[in-house]
């Protein structure tokens, strides 16, 4: 039994204060530790500037490196111990909420036992077993939680459970591992855990009880479901629209009040207007697992040795969320070890897309280091594991009416969606509301009464992978306007092209429409192919073979980034005049770390040498100031050049094209005029260099006097470390609409970027000095309450054929035509487009995490019961033909003028090809099917 650290009474307000500035945080990628595999490739692997020839980490992957968290030992860590060996910690998970948990049995141990220590829940001290956890993702829906609880302290004088509590809904408690006599909140939930002494302990115990929880795990008499379960995580999402009221538009302290008025409203004119028809919204889908090629794996030791540090190794989406979770548990007063300092080594996470994004893993890894101090300890799941505990794309069930007129306008929705959150809060909330958004797909819509929420349930804890929100959302609607089209002969096409929004108009939110988005011109597009305008021919081939063929089409109008983005990035030329880049994004796979290192190319004369994703460090280093809690006087707005609404958030696959792309790229420019142009004035024999004056050609930088010698970026290197000059350049940028837009005293002149922050390092020194901006253009004013203001298009036609012996469904041919602005990496695109046809396919057709007890919450789920697609399920071509199956890739070229940034894409691809294929099934059999995944039973009942 493990020692126990006291149930001593520390209040939640207390370990707030004492947790705040009581833990040093470090961040570092995963390239900056001695030992650790190399994270880039140079300048002339990557290509020409501005172009790409291959991945950066390409290389490194395919050699072996150690780049992954699966990859790390003790002994490639610098400062870590080589001679205490490494423990293992082995998590029991609850296999029942409907019994109070008792204790595990460690008689089937045997002689093991005396190597093995166990810990149960009740051996934790309150704030190890109920950190605090951050959600900060979307700052207009942290905004509404700060103010709902504000209210409910002055209304019950007391703290409420979003004011103090461990991402639960209220009123239920929850612990990191369930007390002994307690029940279960949710199947997979950690009842104990088990620290083996060694990997020979670790190996024999866990093939002594893994898939015997049955024996292992003992339970009292069943008492039934929870009484706490059930409840919504809040804030409930609420989108009222009624033609110039809003959600984004109305007086945000009377909105709630007001659109009970406006909903009666909207339900008053529908009654007296019966003429107009319509269609049911009802949907379901079933929860899926990311499936990530590498299950969650870390490694932590907890040095408590002088003021104690806490090493972690990890991979993760959301690093900076993930340290400030382990501070929660070791900066209060009761924790059992003294932590000074936090320092995470972030790796490469092996993709994911949301299946890491506040991952419950990290915190698990945290807590196994506090019972294995002065020892390191790895925390490493199997497939097995990962199905039972990784967070899954939320089921949802949606139900309501579209209301079409005569005219195929689009004149209300009315619907509610429920998203099974399962045990945790984690970012359900907030992929309910932007489900909330995308149920208005890519059309004008006057009036709409949405609600979307997330709910407590028994099951494994959803996350906020592949779409968030997205694919739920976009498979209810635009099955709902097939069946319209179906029901009233009208053409697909022509449905959808009379109720396209496009710039200046709104969304179900209110908020504006202020990119270019080309609907009716990727509609024309899709018409067009062959693969629609040849849709019969196709029924004839494939009857001749037996099969059923039909042809499906639908469209998505994907967003992008949060309601308020924080960015960071450092972009330095080193002594020999190589160049690096540091970033907070992290590559999941995405590429990320490839564009980043390209798009500087064109700015700075050559494409980046090194990338350092995951770097959270950076953002403490621009001294900035964040969001709206501050210290008593300073100022926390706009007006204080030190401040900023965000710093950074969770590192969104999407966040790319746009966010990372623009920051870095400022960065550059901000580069250029501080560190660059000096040295070459200095190596021209001229006062200063203005920006018209230079620019780079075959990675020589030219003068406009054709007299002044061609500078290399060594030769300027040089220059800049022998005087001490800049030689890097830290940037902020806020989004929220649009850039916030700051002015900064560069080299004596004002000087205007799309960055909030700056700060420059000087020679060889890794502190930056702050340069403040001396005024600043806000964001559009409201933008806090558009929800999103970024979007990635896409129109999906699918065919599928049918084996009526068999009821086997193959996808044939997938058409997707994408706006994803400009391609900075168009390698990485199609990559980001065959990865979301594959991932539609398995969603639509295979992939079911089910519910409860019989789901992979037993712990006994891997491939052979959750079915993902294989090379023969995916369309392998990349040019349609007549006779194959392929899937095409249209990309829309941005039009002159257009200002042409890059679009984060992530599974925009994805989230129309499922009701594009469900739209096809009725295309080839007649039958309509409004549920995911559909499966072969599915089709056996369909054709009788």
């Amino acid at each position: 039994m493990g020692h126990g650290f006291g149930a001593g009474g520390v209040s939640r307000r207390s370990f707030i204060k004492g947790a705040a500035g009581a833990v040093a945080v470090t961040i570092s990628p995963v390239g900056r530790v001695a030992g650790m595999g190399a994270t880039a490739a140079g300048a002339a692997t990557l290509g020409t500037a501005g172009v790409a020839t291959q991945r950066i980490e390409g290389v490194a992957k395919v050699t072996g490196q150690k780049i992954f968290a699966r990859d790390f030992y003790p002994r490639d860590m610098a400062n870590w111990p080589q001679d205490k060996g490494l423990a293992y910690a082995y998590f029991v998970n609850a296999t029942s909420t409907t019994r109070p948990f008792l204790s595990v049995n460690m008689d089937m141990l045997g002689d093991l036992q005396s190597k093995v220590q166990l810990f149960y829940g009740n051996d934790l001290s309150p704030s190890m077993r109920q950190p605090l956890l951050t959600a900060r993702r979307d700052l207009h829906l942290d905004e509404r939680i700060a103010a709902e609880e504000a209210k409910e302290v002055v209304a019950n004088a007391k703290l409420t459970s979003g004011d103090g509590s461990f991402d639960r809904p209220d009123s239920l408690e929850f612990d990191l591992i369930v007390q002994q006599g307690a029940q279960p909140d949710f199947l997979g939930q950690a009842v104990a855990l088990l620290v083996c002494e060694d990997f020979k302990t670790f190996k024999a115990v866990k093939k002594l009880i893994q898939f015997q929880d049955d024996a292992f795990q003992n339970y009292a008499d069943e008492i039934g479901p929870n009484p706490d379960g059930g409840k919504v995580f809040p804030p409930l999402t609420n989108y009222v629209k009624n033609g110039d009221f809003s959600y984004a538009t109305a007086d945000p302290d009377t909105y709630e009040q007001d659109s009970i008025t406006q909903a009666d409203d909207i339900q008053s004119w529908l009654s007296a207007h019966p003429e107009i028809g319509s269609a049911a919204l009802d949907s379901d889908m079933a929860a899926m697992d990311p499936m990530f090629m590498e299950p969650e794996t870390g490694m932590a030791y907890l040095d408590t040795s002088g003021t104690g540090t806490l090493n972690v190794v990890l991979g993760t989406q959301s690093p900076d969320h993930d340290v400030a979770d382990m501070v929660s548990m070791y900066g209060s007063s009761d924790s059992p070890s003294t932590v000074a300092t936090v320092n995470l080594q972030s790796c490469y996470p092996g993709g994911g897309f949301g299946g890491r994004d506040k991952s419950p893993f990290s915190l698990m890894l945290a807590l196994a280091a506090g019972m294995s101090p002065d020892k390191p300890i790895r925390l490493e799941l199997d497939r097995y594991q990962q199905f039972q505990t990784g967070l899954k794309r939320h089921a949802c069930k949606v139900e309501g009416t579209l209301y079409v007129d005569d005219d195929k306008k689009i004149q209300a929705i009315i619907t509610k969606m429920a998203f099974d959150g399962g045990g945790r809060k984690n970012l359900s909330p907030y992929v309910a509301n932007l489900a909330g958004l995308c149920i208005g797909g890519s059309y004008k819509v006057p009036r709409a009464n949405i609600k979307a929420n997330a709910y407590q349930s028994q099951n494994v804890p959803g996350g906020s992978q592949r779409g968030f929100g997205g694919p739920q959302a976009f498979f209810a609607i635009e099955t709902a306007l097939d069946v319209v089209a179906a029901e009233r002969d009208w053409d697909p096409f022509d449905l959808r092209r009379a109720n396209l929004v496009d710039m200046r108009d709104t969304t179900v939110v209110g908020g504006p429409i202020d990119q270019v988005l080309r609907l009716s011109h990727m509609l024309d597009l899709a018409e067009d192919h062959p693969l629609w305008k040849a849709r019969r021919a196709g029924k004839r081939a494939h009857a001749a073979d037996g099969r059923l063929y039909g042809t499906g089409m639908a469209m998505s109008l994907q967003a992008y980034g949060t309601s308020g983005d924080g960015v960071v990035a450092a972009v330095k030329i080193e002594r020999d005049g190589s160049i690096t880049v540091e970033t907070d994004a992290v590559d999941m796979g995405n590429g990320s770390a490839t564009t980043l290192g390209v798009v500087v190319g064109p700015i700075i004369g050559a494409n980046a040498d090194r990338v350092t994703p995951g770097d959270y460090h950076l953002f403490p280093k621009t001294q900035m100031l964040e969001g709206t809690h501050q210290p008593e006087g300073v100022v926390a707005d706009w007006s204080n050049p030190k401040w900023t609404p965000k710093g950074v958030g969770s590192s969104s696959a999407c966040l790319t094209g746009l966010h990372q792309v623009n920051v870095t790229q400022q960065t550059a420019e901000a580069l250029m005029r501080i560190a660059v142009l000096p040295a070459a004035a200095i190596l021209w024999g001229m006062a200063v260099v203005h920006p018209d004056q230079a620019y780079w050609q075959d990675g020589l930088l030219h003068s406009t006097n054709p007299v002044k010698p061609l500078l290399h970026m060594s030769e300027l290197a040089k220059v800049m470390y022998k005087n001490n000059m800049p030689t890097g350049v830290l940037g902020h940028a806020f989004f929220q609409g649009d850039w916030a837009k700051g002015t900064f005293n560069i080299n004596g002149e004002n000087t205007e970027l799309e960055l909030d922050g700056l700060a420059v390092y000087t020679g060889a020194s890794e502190t930056p000095e702050p340069m403040w901006r001396t005024s600043v253009v806000q964001p559009p004013a409201g933008a806090d309450r558009w929800s999103r203001s970024t979007w990635a298009p896409c129109v999906n036609v699918v065919s599928v054929s049918v084996d009526p012996t068999t009821y086997d469904v193959r996808v044939e041919n997938v058409l997707s035509v994408l706006n994803a602005g400009r391609l900075h990496v168009p390698e990485l695109v199609s990559g980001q487009s065959q990865g979301g046809v594959a991932m539609a396919i398995g969603y639509t057709l295979m992939e079911d995490a089910k519910p409860g007890p019989e789901g992979p919450a037993d712990g006994k789920w891997n491939l052979d019961q959750y079915h993902v697609p294989r090379f023969s399920d995916v369309p392998l071509g990349d040019q349609i033909t007549a006779g194959a199956r392929a899937q095409e890739l249209i990309h829309v070229q941005p039009l002159l003028g257009e200002k042409a940034a890059g679009r984060g894409i992530a599974e925009a691809v994805m989230c129309s090809i499922p009701p594009a294929i469900a739209n096809a099934l009725y295309d080839a059999i007649g039958v309509r099917f409004r549920s995911l995944p559909i499966t072969r039973d599915d089709i056996k009942k369909a054709l009788g």
